[in-house]
């Protein structure tokens, strides 16, 4: 389980696992307003969208004022998808969904219900180490100026709220019992990148990256090559790597217990829970993970990092993805896709 999406820290979003060391200078920037001229072929426009700061970046192929439209577009979907998922916004059908917990099931979209579904599907198969009732702990953690550990009692009786065997789905009604609640952060942001990519291949752009917050999904190529992405060393200063990747048409998520965590007599306590338990994951502090989706990926990652290297790498192999894993040791081990696309420093 990861902490929700909205309480994400902005800044974290460079250094969430993938730092963008390749992408050419000289793009286009429209964070704020403002835009910068492209001189590369390669326009990127930032915003800030579900509690983090996104870079969308496609290569125009001389057509530059169709790429902004096209990444407006892109940024729409983010828009629309997290009316539909955030359960930081009241009126969202899945905060409907919570604040009925116990009392009736509530008719959703689509889109929505097959999210639902998919995700307790990925639960099975990473063994409840992902599951989206997480947010059933309520504010047990948090990695804030206030941080304190839970007692060992206030854990176990949270934990009581997190089983995705519970959820119910009944044609397009959910119900959940008493006291539990959806969180879709683990999930949705992927799905949204999925997404946003989709749109900006539908509208003629097929070389493209979708960064959100680090969970970043990379169409085509750049200038005919692939694009090359760092992955975050662990245990040293941000922009600091492990390596580089080359990627095609694949997304790149890495999830690591440095991007929000406090130490508390020498033990560290990040904020990757893991729903068995209710406690922060101890068998990895980095996986990276290379998929066709970015949702695959965001949810492997995870799953992965709780299950350690041994098993986790066999979930990998077994869900068709390439996967890096580093123990408290500080030891890697890597699926041999992964290593072919790989290059240590």
């Amino acid at each position: 389980m990861k902490l929700p999406w909205r309480r994400t820290i902005l800044s974290t979003a460079v250094v969430a696992g993938l730092i963008a060391l390749r992408f050419a200078s000289g793009t286009a920037h429209l964070g704020t307003g403002t835009l910068q001229p492209e001189t590369s072929g390669l326009i990127k426009i930032e915003r800030s969208l579900m509690g983090t700061l996104w870079n969308i970046e496609v290569v125009d192929h001389g057509r530059p004022d169709e790429a902004r439209r096209a990444i407006d577009r892109a940024y729409g979907e983010l828009s629309r998808i997290d009316d539909l998922m955030s359960e930081w916004k009241p009126e969202s059908p899945i905060s409907q969904v919570d604040a009925a917990a116990g009392k009736n099931a509530v008719e959703v979209p689509a889109e929505l219900r097959e999210i639902i579904e998919r995700s307790i599907r990925y639960s099975e198969i990473t063994e409840g180490t992902f599951d989206v009732t997480w947010r059933g702990m309520g504010n047990i953690w948090h990695f804030d100026d206030a941080f304190v550990v839970p007692s060992q009692a206030a854990v176990a009786k949270a934990r009581k709220n997190i089983n995705y065997r519970a959820i119910r789905i009944e044609g397009h009604s959910i119900y959940l019992p008493a006291g539990m609640s959806i969180g879709l952060g683990g999930i949705a942001k992927g799905y949204a990148v999925d997404r946003a990519a989709l749109v900006l291949k539908q509208t003629g752009f097929n070389d493209s990256v979708v960064d959100g917050g680090g969970d970043v999904l990379l169409s085509g190529t750049k200038n005919g090559q692939p694009w090359h992405l760092g992955i975050q060393d662990p245990r040293r200063a941000h922009s600091q790597i492990l390596g580089v990747a080359a990627v095609s048409d694949m997304a790149l998520v890495t999830s690591g217990d440095y991007e929000r965590f406090r130490i508390v007599n020498g033990v560290r306590y990040h904020h990757i829970i893991d729903p068995r338990t209710g406690w922060p994951a101890t068998a990895s502090i980095s996986v990276s993970v290379m998929s066709k989706t970015a949702e695959q990926g965001v949810v492997l990652a995870k799953g992965i990092f709780m299950l350690g290297p041994e098993k986790g790498l066999a979930l990998a192999r077994a869900q068709g993805v390439e996967a890096m894993v580093v123990d408290p040791d500080q030891k890697q081990y890597l699926t041999e896709g992964f290593r072919r696309s790989y290059q240590a420093e």
